[in-house]
C-alpha cells in the first residue's frame, strides 16, 4: 500500500490547490497520505471530506521551520489535533514574520541598480494568495521573470546567504516546534535528514537533542530507490530509538525527481512512524 507523509499545496509553496494534490493521489493509487504544507494546517483542513470522498485516508500534518543552533531544520507534525490552541498560535506568529522577512527580500532586491521587474512585490503576493511565502516563491517568481532557469539558480544568483535577497529569518527554537507538536498530539518528524547536509557526528548531536525535546521519529524514506542511504538512515533511526517516516516532499508536478508516493519501501527492521499515530493502525496497513 502506497504512503505519503510529506507533500505541500498551495497553501504554502506547492503548485496544486488541495483538491488537485488528492487527484494526483489516486492518480499514483497513495491510499494513506499527509498534507504537511509548511507552517500552515489550511490545505489538509479543506480537503478532509474530499479525501474520504476519495477513498484516500488523510493524515493531518504539517511542517514546521525551526532554529536549532544556528541552523534551519524542518520538523514535520503527523496526525497533530489541528484544532490544538498552542499549535495555532505559533503557526500564526511564524506566518506573521514569514511576510515580515519577505518583505525585507523585495526591498533588497528592489534596491539592486539592475534588477528591473516592475511592481516584483505586488507580483509576488498574487502568487502567494492566501498560502504561506517562503522562498520558493521567490525563486518561482524569478524563474517566471525569466532572471533564472531554475530554483537552483535562483538560490544561487539572489537568494542564499550572502547574496542580494537573502534575509536571515529568526525561526522558533526546536525544542518549542516539537512541543507544539506534542502537546497537540502528534509525533514530531525530522524532516529529510540528509538535506542539511551536517556532518554524520553534527546530525547524530541533532538527533539527540531531538530526542530530548520528545521528537519521535525521523525521515528514513524520501526517494523512490533502496539505497545505502536508506539502509544508512534506517540503521540511525534505531540506534537514536527513533520511528522511521517516509515521505517524497512533493512540491510541483514538473519536480520528476519527487512524485507523490515514489518512495521505495520502508526497511523491514525500523518502527514505521504509523504505529505512533492515533488513527486505526489497521486502516492504514490495509
Amino acid at each position: 500500500m502506497k504512503m505519503d507523509f510529506h507533500c505541500h499545496t498551495t497553501a504554502s509553496d506547492g503548485a496544486l490547490p488541495p483538491e488537485q494534490l488528492i487527484d494526483l493521489a489516486v492518480q499514483h493509487e497513495v491510499k494513506c497520505l499527509a498534507i504537511t504544507d509548511h507552517d500552515t494546517t489550511a490545505g489538509y483542513e479543506s480537503v478532509i471530506e474530499y479525501a474520504q470522498n476519495n477513498k484516500v485516508q488523510l493524515i493531518s500534518g504539517v511542517e514546521i521551520s525551526c532554529d536549532w543552533r544556528g541552523s534551519t531544520i524542518h520538523i514535520v507534525g503527523l496526525d497533530v489535533d489541528v484544532a490544538n490552541t498552542e499549535l495555532q498560535q505559533g503557526l500564526a506568529k511564524i506566518r506573521t514574520s514569514r511576510w515580515q522577512r519577505a518583505d525585507e527580500m523585495v526591498a533588497k532586491l528592489e534596491s539592486r541598480p539592475n534588477f528591473n521587474v516592475p511592481q516584483f512585490g505586488e507580483k509576488l503576493q498574487a502568487m502567494v494568495g492566501e498560502g504561506v511565502v517562503g522562498r520558493g516563491h521567490f525563486a518561482q517568481l524569478l524563474i517566471e521573470e525569466n532572471l533564472v532557469k531554475d530554483a537552483a539558480q535562483a538560490f544561487d544568483r539572489y537568494l542564499k546567504k550572502g547574496r542580494v535577497g537573502y534575509v536571515k529569518h529568526l525561526w522558533p527554537p526546536l525544542a518549542d516546534v516539537v512541543q507544539w507538536i506534542i502537546q497537540a498530539g502528534g509525533v514530531a518528524v525530522i524532516a529529510h535528514p540528509k538535506v542539511y547536509k551536517m556532518t554524520s557526528r553534527k546530525l547524530n548531536f541533532l538527533i539527540a537533542d531531538f530526542k530530548q525535546a520528545g521528537g519521535q521519529a525521523i525521515e528514513v524514506v524520501n526517494q523512490p530507490r533502496l539505497s545505502s542511504e536508506i539502509t544508512g538512515m534506517a540503521d540511525r533511526a534505531n540506534a537514536h530509538g527513533l520511528a522511521a517516516s517516509l515521505g517524497s516532499d512533493f512540491h510541483r508536478p514538473e519536480h520528476h525527481w519527487r512524485g507523490l508516493g515514489w518512495l521505495a519501501p520502508m526497511p523491514s527492521n525500523v518502527m514505521p512512524v504509523w504505529m505512533l499515530f492515533k488513527t486505526s493502525v489497521e486502516t492504514i496497513k490495509k
